[in-house]
């Protein structure tokens, strides 16, 4: 329909197509954001954290700590640790997915 009232690429791609992909764009956020934390079977596969530690994210320094390391009060806090970033960003995410669905 904007088509037709003669609206340009860009306002269609802002005005309509944007807005129905919204919720689709807002997950497709949420799910890589929870795969980087805990990348660990990638990281783990392919350098085991090395070298030196450099490719090390928070969960393969859980494990690497907790359990490799024998302190698992230190690799649990670790752990732990990522819990309420995820939170933080998710609810922003999904709050954002939820005040534009009101929309309309």
């Amino acid at each position: 329909m904007a088509r037709v009232d003669g609206a340009a690429w860009w306002r269609r791609m802002r005005y309509v197509t944007l807005p129905m992909m919204r919720n689709v764009i807002g997950i497709t956020m949420v799910y890589p954001l929870i795969t980087t934390f805990a990348g660990f079977t990638i990281v783990s596969m392919l350098t085991g954290g090395g070298p030196l530690g450099a490719t090390q994210v928070l969960g393969t320094s859980a494990f690497f700590i907790g359990i490799m390391g024998g302190n698992l009060p230190m690799g649990a806090s670790v752990a732990l640790f990522m819990v309420p970033i995820l939170a933080v960003a998710a609810t922003f995410i999904l709050r954002g997915i939820a005040k534009r669905g009101n929309e309309a």
